[in-house]
């Protein structure tokens, strides 16, 4: 078995400023007139030309009292060190576009049953601040959180449930637990829907997030038998299956606001009132938060305690 080998050192890499001097010297002929084009001292310059020699072993240069010319090897790295610092250059120009695009982007993300609410208002607020980049998702609500609290997402919106001490929280709505039938459905024509008048009848709730889990533990705490309960992945097929008189549709207040069908009716569910906070989100910033995501809270705390906008509505927000 061999010794592994010592690793190598990297060989010594020219600087920009070198390789600046190095350009300049090439393009005016003139050591002087390159020092004045780079706002140094001569001195300094040919101290940098000598520099840049010595790291790549060989002469660039032929100097004499009347000219400068450029040895063979200068002439053969010439056009590389050209495009090494276009290439910088460039570079720099994306890092300024890039650092003013960050600048200019609020990253919103939401839970599915409530962007709704959300939506209205930030198409005034992007209407009236058309230069920022606006950009949204949809996200369950654990995935929300950890967006919010690790700076994936600028503001949030969702429920206010075990959020880390990092993010700060504005109250919007609260949320609760509906029942869903046909208008003809025996149960419709009550007073009043109690969890236990569900005992027996088929049901269908939706399978992902921490309704799911509150609809169940409740039902179960109820003594309400769930064996005839189905689950589903997505609002359209409870819908369907309510309006089709096979099932009894449990689903958060804010997802039937979306669907209007005057043959089905909508009851809360009481003893007990199965509710959640829905607020708007945003990482603790101490002061420090970006100014268009401050602007961009600030309106959405000041307004989205209101009714929610019709399109054409053009309401400026406090806060702005």
């Amino acid at each position: 078995m061999t010794d592994a080998e010592p690793p190598r050192k990297s060989a010594p890499t020219p600087s920009l400023r070198q390789l600046s001097c190095f350009k300049e010297v090439a393009n005016h002929r003139s050591f002087s007139r390159a020092a004045q084009a780079l706002s140094m001292s001569q001195p300094a310059l040919s101290s940098a030309i000598r520099e840049l020699e010595n790291l790549l072993g060989t002469p660039l240069f032929d100097r004499s009292t009347h000219h400068v010319r450029m040895t063979p090897a200068g002439e053969a790295v010439r056009p590389q060190v050209e495009w090494m610092i276009n290439n910088f250059v460039q570079g720099v120009q994306d890092l300024q576009q890039l650092l003013k695009y960050q600048a200019d982007t609020v990253r919103v993300s939401c839970i599915p049953s409530a962007i709704h609410l959300l939506a209205p208002w930030l198409a005034i607020w992007q209407k009236e601040n058309p230069m920022v980049d606006l950009q949204l998702q949809d996200l369950r609500n654990e995935d929300l959180l950890q967006s919010v609290a690790n700076g994936g997402s600028d503001i949030g919106l969702g429920l206010e449930f075990t959020v880390p001490s990092t993010v700060d929280t504005q109250f919007v709505t609260e949320d609760e637990v509906m029942a869903v039938m046909p208008a003809s459905h025996r149960l419709a024509k009550m007073p009043e829907l109690r969890w236990t008048d569900l005992n027996d009848e088929p049901l269908v709730i939706l399978s992902r997030g921490s309704t799911y889990e509150m609809i169940v533990s409740v039902l179960e705490q109820q003594g309400v038998g769930i064996s005839h309960t189905e689950t589903l992945t997505y609002t359209e097929s409870l819908y369907a299956l309510v309006r089709s008189g096979l099932r009894i549709g449990l689903i958060s207040r804010l997802y039937t606001q979306c669907h209007v069908d005057n043959d089905l009716v909508t009851m809360p569910l009481k003893a007990p009132l199965l509710s959640r906070r829905i607020c708007l989100m945003t990482r603790s910033a101490h002061g420090n938060r970006r100014p268009v995501v401050q602007q961009c809270w600030d309106y959405l705390c000041s307004n989205m305690g209101s009714s929610v906008p019709s399109p054409k509505t053009s309401k400026r927000g406090h806060g702005l």
